[in-house]
């Protein structure tokens, strides 16, 4: 039951990951550095509570906000879902590690949240930044980056609101897809 709940616990910050890489990784760090559901010491991820890990997720985090102009490309969001996937991977197989000497399914299941949930809301944000105003889409990268926070956070708290993130990010990736081809439908009926 414990190997379960860790693996919940570690899909649920890679799922956030996914969405914004940085502050869930920072996430991770400060409750291994509380010990507040997550002891990484003695496992081989320990750098994972480390004190310059943290400062450095936050600073990183401070930056993606500040550019985030730049980071509004379809080159820049594959990076930042490149660095969810590795940082979510990473994090929920030291949280495996805490206590089971099997951590690599972490590694493979932390992976996959943090791409399928990263793929599906990116691709919400890119439709819905199209839309805005430069200020509204500043608020809405300030919003998702804080709301995939708390969803680290929650996830630290209560695992099962991992396999939640995830099954959200699934329906998102569907609902997406679903709509795209609606509306390709639509264009060539009007041929």
């Amino acid at each position: 039951m414990n190997y379960l709940l860790d693996l919940l616990q570690g899909i649920g910050v890679a799922a956030a990951a996914g969405v914004s890489p940085f502050l869930p990784l920072a996430v991770a760090a400060g409750a291994g550095l509380l010990d507040l559901g997550a002891n990484y010491d003695g496992t081989s991820f320990s750098f994972v509570e480390s004190p310059v890990l943290l400062g450095l997720a936050v600073v990183l985090a401070i930056l993606a906000l500040v550019a985030r102009k730049k980071l509004e490309s379809p080159l820049a969001e594959r990076v930042l879902i490149g660095l969810g996937v590795v940082f979510g991977a990473v994090v929920t197989a030291a949280t495996v590690a805490d206590r089971s000497d099997t951590w690599w399914p972490g590694l493979i299941a932390g992976g996959l949240a943090a791409l399928v949930v990263g793929v599906a809301v990116q691709a919400l944000l890119r439709r819905t930044r199209a839309r805005l105003e430069d200020e509204q889409r500043t608020l809405l990268s300030v919003g998702g980056a804080l709301g995939a926070a708390v969803v680290a956070l929650l996830s630290v708290a209560l695992p099962p609101v991992g396999i939640v993130a995830v099954i959200a990010g699934i329906w998102l990736f569907v609902g997406g897809r679903r709509q795209e081809s609606t509306k390709h439908a639509g264009l060539r009926i009007l041929r």
